[in-house]
């Protein structure tokens, strides 16, 4: 059977089983892959190959995850996040919009160094207690935090526009430069995310009422009071380690998030014993999504080594009418999410560009221009993409599923993709 047609098949069970919550990401994860791998033809070793390749890109993305989950999950027993919460209650009561505004305006600075993993880090575990509180979904928060995600995922150190800039051989700083209108025009799309978002939460029930807010005030109060040197002390440490993620000393993430649930575990429950009773409580949330991460790791060795995502990329070129080749990258951009969301970052950049900007090059569309569209309507798919990694320390730190957060936001985000892609072609910046 042709490899194109395998892989759209595997893409399309996969996110129906993950969305109608047939099969849980793990064995989904595993299972569908490797039967595609053996209905393409290729024998146990290629296959063994496809899976040593795809586990050793997740080892890090695991290992960061399990210790940075452990460790928030450690600081918010001890009531780290009790001041915040207090702080927002106090400030914004039961007004599910500002505090969703202020989640994308935390994402913005969080995603400052361009590291997907390191804005759920932060953000998720600071909003996650006052929105269960206020009564908004886990989901709801991931959804609110992708649209300045897709800004903050294309600044000119961000992978994507690495990707597309060498791609079409310019340099990253011209490129984003290019583009700067309309990633002012998304980063307002991005509030207006935040906007539908809080009248879908409202409309479904978010809002603490006033008992709710007075109980969660005195609790914040009890939270803090209760261990209050060693608050400061854990103040500390995650001010330390949460500057070093974004200063470049030369330690990967993992191992400083390793470094500090260690000294944070040893400060917090000096007793081995009480250690061993901390570490068994954190592997119930951390195994799941481990195994999760490592499932997934399958899934993008199989599909990218077997070349499925190639076959796919060309197979979805070709099936297009004549007529609209001069157009062809604007077409495109129309699924530019839910294509980011099967092909992957990797892919989409360097085997569905190339083949676009071939197409569209003898029609005097620029190859910047291609670029830009590519970016613009493609980045706000990566946060909701099963086969991004980081992604699911977000889900992990959430406590949600893929398929819950697909369901949730692709409805929101693939709307505001194609939005962007007008305001960008009546500004300029997108030629049709």
């Amino acid at each position: 059977m042709n490899l194109a047609v395998i892989g759209f098949i595997l893409m399309f069970v996969l996110m129906f089983v993950l969305i109608k919550d047939k099969l849980s990401p793990p064995v989904a994860f595993i299972l569908l892959p490797l039967i595609a791998a053996v209905a393409g033809g290729f024998g146990i070793e290629a296959i063994s190959g496809f899976v040593k390749t795809g586990l050793n890109t997740m080892l890090s993305t695991a290992v960061l995850f399990i210790f940075s989950i452990s460790y928030f999950t450690l600081m918010s027993n001890e009531g780290l996040f009790d001041p915040i919460i207090h702080f927002l209650i106090k400030r914004v009561g039961n007004n599910v919009t500002t505090v969703l505004f202020a989640v994308v305006i935390t994402t913005f600075v969080a995603h400052l160094d361009g590291s997907g993993a390191t804005t759920f880090l932060i953000v998720v575990p600071a909003f996650l207690p006052i929105c269960k509180r206020l009564k908004v979904r886990p989901e709801a928060l991931l959804g609110t935090m992708c649209g300045m995600y897709g800004v903050m995922n294309i600044v000119p150190w961000g992978g994507p526009t690495m990707r597309a800039a060498s791609v079409i051989g310019i340099e990253v700083s011209d490129l984003y430069q290019f583009i700067m209108p309309s990633v002012a025009a998304l980063a307002v799309i991005a509030f207006g995310i935040a906007f539908v978002i809080a009248r879908i939460e409202i409309h479904n029930g978010a809002g603490a009422d006033k008992d709710d807010t007075a109980a969660d005030e005195k609790g914040a109060g009890e939270g803090t009071a209760k261990r209050k040197k060693l608050y400061w002390f854990n103040l500390g440490l995650t001010v330390l380690m949460l500057a070093l993620l974004f200063v470049d000393i030369g330690l990967p993430l993992h191992l400083i998030f390793m470094i500090a649930f260690c000294i944070a575990l040893t400060v917090n429950y000096p007793n081995t014993a009480e250690q061993t009773k901390q570490l068994k409580s954190y592997a119930a949330s951390a195994m799941i999504m481990t195994m999760t991460l490592f499932s997934v790791g399958i899934f993008m060795g199989v599909i990218k080594d077997s070349g499925m995502v190639e076959a796919m990329a060309a197979a979805i070129v070709g099936i297009l009418p004549a007529g609209v080749a001069p157009h062809m990258h604007w077409f495109m951009a129309l699924f530019a999410v839910p294509l980011i969301m099967i092909l992957g970052t990797d892919a989409f950049y360097y085997a569905l560009m190339p083949i676009i900007l071939g197409v569209v090059e003898q029609f005097g569309i620029s190859p910047e221009v291609v670029a830009a569209t590519f970016l613009l309507t493609a980045t706000l798919g990566t946060p909701i993409s099963p086969s991004v990694a980081a992604v699911y320390v977000g889900l992990g730190l959430a406590d949600s599923t893929i398929g819950k957060h697909i369901k949730y936001s692709l409805r929101i985000l693939w709307p505001a993709s194609i939005l962007l892609l007008v305001v960008s072609t009546l500004i300029g910046v997108i030629r049709f």
